[in-house]
């Protein structure tokens, strides 16, 4: 039974990437939400296959992979992982009925008035199996907002005050979140099955081409040669791969299962370890041009095009990384945890995935320079990496056929020679085996002792067979890889069409409108009090969500009421996914951080505690971006007065927290005055209100001041003073607060 969900899985999930690729080149629907049903029936069915295949794996009667763990659990035993896969089976077939009556029924249902009991009973089942696809993973927190959303609708009548409205029937429950083709087939999963699809789908092709290994072992190789180690690469891999999942508890795991054992063995502690792999994670959903699919979101609600949201992007992370960098360093030089015997870089190690730059550079010119829409670009790319890696592929393996079937003639040639030279007379000439080997490769050879090479006709048999079995294997590689793509993609359908529910039912409801209206009066009209609600809310909705999900949730609930006060849109949208994505590394949820001390076989909350230290800054950065608005909307000269001089009050809060300079372990003074230096250069003058009247002028000045004094402090430190490990502080940290 394994085996054959393993080929369903494999056919369904080729089918998905394969189906994706065909509408983005083809756009055979005129209504895309026929495109959309579709790729939510095969979605919903590819997940709830893999959720079969994993209940029996976890059966030791199966042979399953828990097998020798759990020999005898009375659990196992019973039978009861048979009876989860198959109702995982019986949900992955009704996921594709109901999809599929909607596409037989879809012109009757599209803008229908009325609806007929079957209309009704399949609403009520699309429903159902979104929200059940939603808890098997994601859990139980995002489940109960959905869950919560369609009581609230239902129940309106009974609620007081904010909450009250006119209530809605079972059949209208139905019709607005499903049936209707509205609520799950809402803009979320359009954008989902699109432009987030094509990106993640394009992630898991190049996983199965090598680019993930290639990233790690370039990294491996670069710490060799950094004092640091190799901690900084992996906070690279980490926010490469965390941009393009979108999850930073998937990135966690994933990655984190290489870069965490690697930080380890550089001496680093394992809650530092936890901490910085989930840092790391969590800030690459705000790294452009996917920021884990925000970027696509968010261009969708705001209605603007998707290079204003990456340019939007591209210095709020640029923040954000430079601090968890800089953090990063100063903990390794501080505590000791340094690379003693470093070697240089061996620059050839980059040779081995430089086809890799060829469709990055068709993604960055498709999207940047001929401005094609994310799925046009996605459709280029993908098409380029599969191009370059079957001439690749094909490359290697015939060249490579010509020097190994020579090393091995060699070998034989020398074998022979020294048997010669010491008196043994070699009577067996070469095997029939190894000779049918040479012969297929087409190896330039001679052959027992008689000079010459293969005729023409050998060399192009050779070239011919060789060149059959690399198309066979890349053909093979890139099904393995569009599989991969929609393995990667499945979980995210059913959060991404149960976030339409969610979404439709409070705006139907009114209740988002006057929710924003009531935080308007509450912060009494005071801006700064509404940022902090809104941080608040942010990160109390991203506890235990996926960032998305977060960030969908507060961009329609409480972004308006910021934009109400005078903030630009783009803005108000970046300041609460910022929050809603470092909701992962907050306490006392923190699952980013729950990953990584799982891996690091850390304490959960101590490396929350150097996570919140690692990462300090970023509760700050939004802050600094809503005073600083030319860091979201680019102009000449203010962003390029309040960019450096807001990454100055950045990398001064965070040698406030860390406590060390580069140089000196600080004092509580020191760190104060750090913090001081930071606000002024991050805000301005803003700092010192109410106590002065502030005028642009007086604000750029003590940004000035702030920058010139962070920049001179440091550099006396690391210039002047400069890094002695015997002297510059502690050997190993205590597990105490510094």
């Amino acid at each position: 039974m394994p085996a054959v969900l393993t080929a369903l899985i494999y056919v369904f999930g080729v089918t998905l990437t394969a189906f994706t690729v065909y509408y983005a080149y083809a756009l055979p629907f005129t209504e895309p939400v026929q495109y959309v049903n579709i790729f939510l029936g095969i979605g919903l069915a590819l997940y709830y296959l893999m959720e079969a295949r994993d209940a029996l794996e976890s059966d030791p009667l199966s042979g399953g992979r828990l097998g020798s763990a759990l020999p005898s659990s009375p659990r196992l035993e019973s039978g009861l992982p048979y009876l989860l896969s198959t109702i995982a089976i019986v949900f992955a077939v009704a996921s594709l009925v109901a999809t599929g009556y909607v596409h037989v029924n879809f012109d009757r249902l599209d803008g229908a008035l009325s609806n007929t009991t079957l209309d009704i009973v399949m609403g009520i089942l699309i429903i159902f199996l979104v929200t059940d696809a939603t808890r098997r993973a994601f859990g139980y927190i995002f489940t109960s907002v959905v869950v919560l959303s369609l009581v609230y609708a239902f129940a309106g009548p009974l609620l007081p005050g904010l909450l009250n409205h006119g209530g809605w029937s079972i059949e209208r429950i139905a019709r607005e979140g499903a049936i209707g083709i509205q609520g799950t087939y809402g803009f979320i999963l359009d954008v989902g099955s699109t432009w987030v699809a094509i990106f993640i789908m394009f992630a898991g092709i190049a996983k199965v081409y090598g680019a993930l290994d290639f990233v790690l072992n370039v990294g491996s190789e670069l710490g060799k040669s950094l004092r640091s180690g190799v901690v900084q690469i992996a906070v690279v891999a980490s926010m490469i791969m965390g941009s393009i999942t979108g999850s930073a508890a998937a990135n966690t795991a994933t990655t984190g299962s290489f870069t965490i054992p690697m930080i380890k063995e550089q001496g680093i502690r394992d809650d530092f370890a936890a901490a910085i792999e989930a840092v790391a994670s969590s800030g690459g959903q705000m790294l452009p041009p996917v920021m884990g699919v925000a970027a696509f979101l968010m261009a969708d609600i705001l209605g603007v095009s998707y290079l204003s949201i990456v340019q939007a992007g591209v210095i709020p992370a640029a923040l954000f990384y430079v601090s968890v960098g800089v953090a990063i360093y100063l903990i390794v030089l501080k505590f000791g945890w340094t690379t003693d015997e470093r070697e240089s870089f061996e620059y050839l190690s980059l040779l081995k995935g430089v086809h890799f730059l060829i469709p990055l550079g068709v993604l960055l010119y498709t999207l940047i320079v001929l401005r094609y829409t994310p799925l046009a670009a996605g459709l280029y790319t993908i098409a380029t990496i599969v191009a370059v890696m079957y001439v690749r592929n094909a490359l290697v393996d015939v060249f490579d056929a010509d020097t190994r079937a020579q090393a091995a003639l060699d070998d034989e040639l020398e074998r022979r020679s020294t048997d010669r030279e010491s008196g043994i007379v070699a009577r067996t000439r070469v095997g029939t085996t190894t000779l049918a080997a040479v012969l297929g490769r087409g190896a330039r050879a001679t052959v027992s002792g008689v000079s010459g090479t293969l005729s023409d006709l050998g060399s192009m048999r050779r070239i011919a067979v060789e060149t059959v079995f690399s198309i066979l294997r890349s053909t093979k590689q890139t099904l393995d890889g569009f599989k991969q793509g929609a393995v990667e993609m499945a979980p995210l359908v059913g959060i991404l069409a149960s976030l339409g529910v969610v979404l439709q039912m409070v705006d139907g409801t009114g209740f988002a409108g006057r929710l924003s209206q009531e935080m308007v009066a509450l912060s009494g009209g005071v801006l700064i009090v509404l940022l902090l609600m809104a941080m608040i809310a942010s990160i109390l909705f991203g506890l235990g969500m996926p960032t998305p999900a977060a960030y969908l949730l507060v961009a329609m609930l409480i972004v308006p009421s910021v934009i109400a006060m005078d903030v630009q849109p783009i803005t108000a949208h970046m300041f609460v996914f910022y929050f809603a994505m470092l909701s992962a590394i907050t306490p006392p949820v923190a699952v980013s951080v729950a990953i990584g001390s799982n891996i690091a076989g850390a304490s959960f909350p101590r490396a929350s505690v150097q996570a919140l230290r690692i990462g300090a800054p970023g509760f700050v950065i939004p802050f600094a971006f809503i005073a600083n608005d030319s860091l979201i909307y680019w102009s000449f000269p203010e962003t390029l007065l309040a960019f450096p001089l807001v990454l100055a009050g950045t990398i001064a809060l965070v040698v406030s927290t860390i406590g060390f300079d580069g140089a000196h372990s600080l004092s509580l003074p020191a760190r104060g005055l750090y913090l001081v230096a930071a606000f002024a250069a991050m805000f301005g003058a803003t700092t010192l209100t109410p106590l002065l009247t502030v005028t642009p002028l007086l604000d750029l000045a003590v940004q000035l001041a702030g920058g010139l004094l962070i920049a001179g402090a440091l550099g006396y430190a690391n210039v002047v003073v400069g890094y002695d490990p015997e002297t510059s502080g502690p050997t190993e940290p205590s597990y105490e607060v510094d």
